[in-house]
């Protein structure tokens, strides 16, 4: 029995070791890949001394073009011969920032490249050292803008040093991915989402050619990717596709995250009206057929009237729908009601201190939050000084439907900041409701909701370190997508923007690589990091003391302004809320809010 029981050893050690080798062994000296589908030929790239081959402008999806736009995503088919992954995916078509033109901190988030309907494609840094772990990262950009080439997702060095595979991959947004025209009609909604799917299904079949384990796939993404990557907690169709995510700033709770299934119908038959699709009828296939024939381009343009035209701070208008028979195959907030989610999963979330004052000069630049890049950046003309009545205007236009139920708001925040001068701490009020009412709120509730439902375990970080990179007023702090660049190892691919603090940038975003590693491996991003559960909610500070190795924890962030938001809602909305909702305090959804 003992020899047979070592005869077994033997025989699993052995197969492992062959996995092992072989996965530093799929690209061949040509830098060419085989998989089932074809050759996928790759670009090497060299980083401190350790290999990585990048595969560029993988196709996953057929073209969603002619017919197809609007169309639910079908597979790539086989080709012949080898295809050339050495340019960057291109981006779909987006609404590109010209609000600052010329300035490192917007053009940062554009996306390079001319825009294209054939976009369905994904980048691939494969490390020679790979170790078999996977993460999937999905950009954020509010479901219309982003694309998966930006300079700051480039995943060279976090492969290179973790070892692990970083596919990114790209997805139709806008009008071209969310358009709705019925459940039974060619434009179902959601598309974006499904060719996220797609894509994942495309890794889960080939990421073994390249060394890659598909059982140790990690969804990664900011924003609306990090809300993307919990949308497919409740998407039956990608349970089998990863196990673990990290989610910075973002879920599918948060409100610009999705919207009902009859708010989208309207905003699309604006669009259709718009490009005098609905003159002879408005049924869907007649709407479609006349969509279909415009170019690209002009929708895009109609589009982003359409979107402007709400009004709203950050509501966006071509997102997920609630409600689908693909992707969620029913509501996506019954499923967490129901408890009814992918439970074999670890996940991490956090929010960065000053998750929305990116947003301050685009929305209220009229309103005392101006900024003009040609003035230096802390310069008096750039501190956004702000008196009680435009803080009164900014308040109320961030939250309009609160209007009634404001007064304690107004109180609280404007006590948030212990700024000296009144201006600065009322323009920091403005900043932090804002980003407790778009992002760190709705985090903290998903976090509390779904702790209790996965069998894996939940951990939270709140990040407070200003990147010394960062081209925006100091007074802007810690700002909305700004941890990603530790994420993705930019103190070592573009050191010059980190001058004297370059070492110490390094160790954090070393230090950080480490922790999503350790994640994706083992399921515990570091042993000192407590699990959140909704009593203590504890999260992990990644802050400037990180650098030195200590990592305070903090209790119920931001929890007494979040508990006031929600009592606002609850007093506007007759008590009905979207976490009373799934929390069950409300039984059913007959008024279809959700």
């Amino acid at each position: 029995m003992i020899w047979r029981t070592w005869q077994v050893l033997v025989v699993l050690y052995a197969a492992l070791s062959i996995t092992v080798v072989n996965a530093y062994k799929h690209i061949s000296s040509d830098h060419v890949v085989n998989t089932t589908l074809g050759q996928i030929r790759g670009v090497p790239q060299n980083f401190e001394g350790k290999k990585v081959t990048a595969f560029l402008g993988v196709p996953y999806g057929q073209p969603p073009t002619g017919e197809l736009r609007f169309s639910n995503p079908k597979m790539v088919q086989r080709w012949e011969g080898i295809k050339n992954a050495t340019t960057p995916a291109q981006p779909c078509f987006h609404f590109p920032d010209s609000k600052f033109k010329g300035f490192r901190g917007s053009e940062m988030w554009n996306p390079k490249g001319n825009m294209t309907e054939d976009c369905l494609n994904m980048n691939i840094w494969v490390p020679h050292d790979a170790d078999g772990s996977v993460i999937v990262w999905i950009f954020g950009g509010g479901f219309f803008t982003g694309s998966p080439s930006l300079d700051v997702y480039n995943g060279t060095a976090l492969a290179a040093k973790k070892r692990t595979i970083v596919v990114n991959i790209n997805y139709r947004l806008g009008p071209f991915g969310f358009l709705y025209l019925g459940d039974d009609s060619r434009a179902q909604g959601n598309m974006g989402l499904q060719d996220q799917q797609v894509a994942l299904r495309w890794v889960h079949k080939h990421i073994s050619s390249f060394g890659g384990d598909p059982r140790k796939v990690t969804l990664f993404g900011e924003a609306s990717g990090a809300a993307s990557a919990t949308a497919h907690l409740a998407a039956p169709g990608s349970y089998e596709f990863f196990d673990k995510i990290i989610g910075n700033g973002g879920t599918i709770m948060n409100s610009w995250a999705s919207r009902t299934n009859t708010s989208m119908l309207e905003l699309s038959m604006k669009l259709a009206e718009r490009l005098n699709c609905t003159k002879k009828r408005k049924d869907p296939n007649t709407v479609h057929r006349c969509l279909v024939k415009h170019p690209a381009h002009v929708v895009l343009k109609e589009a982003a009237v359409v979107s402007y035209q709400i009004g709203l701070v950050l509501t966006f208008a071509f997102i997920p729908i609630t409600s689908d028979k693909n992707f969620f195959q029913g509501n996506v907030f019954d499923r967490l009601r129901d408890k009814d989610i992918k439970k074999n999963v670890s996940i991490v979330l956090g929010t960065v201190k000053d998750e929305a004052t990116f947003f301050l000069p685009y929305y209220f630049g009229h309103n005392g939050f101006s900024f003009n890049n040609s003035f230096l950046a802390d310069g008096e003309e750039n501190r956004a000084l702000i008196n009680i009545s435009q803080y009164n205007y900014a308040m109320n236009a961030t939250a309009p439907s609160l209007e009634s139920s404001l007064e304690p708001l107004l109180e609280a925040y404007k006590n948030v900041s212990t700024r000296k001068e009144e201006g600065e701490r009322l323009r920091d009020g403005v900043g932090r409701f804002m980003g407790d009412y778009f992002y760190t709120c709705s985090v903290i509730d998903f976090a509390n909701i779904v702790s209790d439902i996965i069998n894996g375990s939940l951990y939270m970080y709140y990040f407070t370190k200003r990147s010394v990179a960062n081209p925006w007023p100091e007074w802007m702090g810690v700002m909305h997508g700004y941890e990603i660049e530790y994420e993705f190892g930019q103190p070592f691919l573009n050191s010059s923007l980190y001058k004297e603090k370059l070492e110490n940038e390094k160790i954090f975003s070393k230090n950080i690589m480490s922790f999503w590693k350790d994640f994706i491996k083992t399921g515990v991003p570091v042993d000192f990091w407590p699990k959140y559960d909704r009593k203590e909610r504890k999260a992990l500070v990644l802050g400037e003391e990180s650098v030195n190795n200590s990592y305070p924890n903090m209790t119920n962030v931001h929890g007494p302004y979040c508990e006031l938001i929600e009592e606002a809602k609850a007093s506007t909305n007759n008590g009905l809320t979207l976490k009373k909702y799934i929390e069950g305090e409300i039984k059913n959804n007959e008024t279809n809010v959700f």
